[in-house]
């Protein structure tokens, strides 16, 4: 049996959600870097001053609002997979109404395009608390001429929807900045309809105690919180924790990002994902972090089970009122017996990438067309498979799976099952 390999070749692709953008090679123009240098001035020694929040808003944001986006793009990295898991959930309808708190220049709306059309909204309402960025947002709407979408200069703790209810409202590095965070959060929640969604990312830090997904060590907390603090940003726990008392979590990713023109440090930020209470008796429970046993390859040994399970159901009689417990391995064998009628499938592997293996192969089955899930399980390669991943699959996978395929995609360019232990 082999070690296992995990390792790429010279030219491979790079992989989706690569957030290193820390090049010499990729200096900008003279003009680019001069706006990222106004930028960074005024994250690190601009002064925020005024009477109230608005006035310090404008003080902090006004100077570099129109080289707000080009920067933003490199540093706020939840935004898409908030956004893509998102539309992941709403394609099917139509007639939406969406609600970004803390809108700003009106870029969410321009990256939701990617990921689904503008037409499926009635009204889209950016609502931002800062003069100069809802001017930027307006020169935008302007410039691509979205009829349905509207700037709104408010406060997100008293903006009310035309319409009454909206199908998704969403906080973009947005409630981290708002100090009665209590009061936008219960305002968003009774204006959202009863099947609609609320979308969060932000950076953040751990409680001392937390989930284990989310855990830091206390010199992270420190660090980060007082580093943000500065710009009177607030990254603590609380907020994410008063969302959940309000709405049931559905998806959840931690992650961490690159700084522009900062080596090394990389901030940490979550996008989470929740809807209106259904059954708080059935709420999905926090994740466990697991790791593979000392010394396992970082990845998986089977792409595929070569045990034939054929001769085990002549004999075994599988049907809706067993339970079956079987180890994963490539998962061929458990998908194998729900096809034969079990009514409850437990999967066990010891190596975490097995069971991520399993976990990719049955969000593909309900996700994606069978076109798509025979290119990249009956033939191991997928021409699009970063687009697939970023909007189909990505959005319904657990943090667990989301990390290690977000950074092995590159499997399906030179063949799945030329990959791991026995590939």
């Amino acid at each position: 049996m082999g070690k296992g390999g995990d390792y790429t070749s010279v030219g491979t692709q790079p992989t989706l959600l690569r957030r290193n953008s820390w090049s010499f090679d990729r200096l900008k123009s003279l003009g680019d870097v001069k706006d990222d240098i106004l930028v960074l001035r005024h994250l690190w020694f601009g002064k925020k001053s005024g009477d109230d929040h608005a006035a310090r808003l404008e003080s902090f944001y006004g100077p570099q609002a129109a080289a707000y986006d080009k920067f933003r793009a490199r540093f706020l990295w939840g935004r898409r997979p908030m956004l893509a898991a998102a539309a992941a959930r709403l394609r099917e309808r139509r007639d939406l109404v969406w609600v970004d708190m803390g809108g700003g220049t009106g870029e969410n709306v321009d990256m939701m395009s990617e990921y689904l059309p503008l037409k499926c909204f009635k009204a889209i309402y950016v609502v931002d608390l800062c003069h100069s960025l809802c001017e930027q947002a307006k020169l935008k709407v302007k410039a691509k001429g979205w009829k349905n979408v509207h700037v709104v200069e408010g406060d997100a703790c008293q903006f009310q929807v035309p319409q009454g209810e909206a199908s998704l409202i969403t906080f973009s590095y947005s409630l981290s900045m708002i100090p009665p965070f209590h009061d936008a959060v219960d305002n968003a929640v009774s204006q959202l309809a009863p099947d609609g969604l609320l979308a969060m990312t932000d950076f953040y830090v751990s409680g001392k105690y937390d989930t284990p997904m989310r855990q830091m060590h206390w010199a992270r907390r420190f660090f980060w919180r007082a580093t943000f603090d500065i710009d009177n940003i607030d990254i603590g726990p609380e907020r994410r924790a008063y969302l959940e008392t309000k709405l049931e979590r559905i998806w959840e990713i931690n992650s961490e990002g690159s700084i522009p023109w900062v080596p090394y440090l990389r901030a940490p930020y979550f996008v989470w994902i929740g809807r209106p209470w259904s059954d708080a008796n059935k709420q999905l429970h926090h994740e466990q972090k697991v790791e593979a046993p000392a010394m396992f390859p970082p990845t998986f040994l089977y792409t595929q089970s070569w045990e034939d399970p054929e001769p085990d159901m002549k004999v075994m009689h599988i049907n809706s009122n067993d339970t079956v417990l079987t180890l994963t391995s490539g998962g061929c064998n458990a998908l194998n017996l729900l096809l034969n009628g079990a009514g409850h499938v437990v999967s066990v592997d010891c190596n975490p990438a097995q069971s991520s293996l399993l976990e990719l192969k049955s969000v593909a089955i309900q996700q994606l067309e069978f076109e798509d899930v025979w290119q990249m399980f009956g033939e191991g390669k997928h021409p699009h498979i970063q687009r697939l991943f970023e909007t189909r699959l990505g959005p319904y996978l657990s943090q667990k799976a989301y990390n290690f395929w977000s950074t092995r995609l590159w499997y399906f360019k030179q063949g799945l099952y030329y990959q791991g232990g026995m590939g």
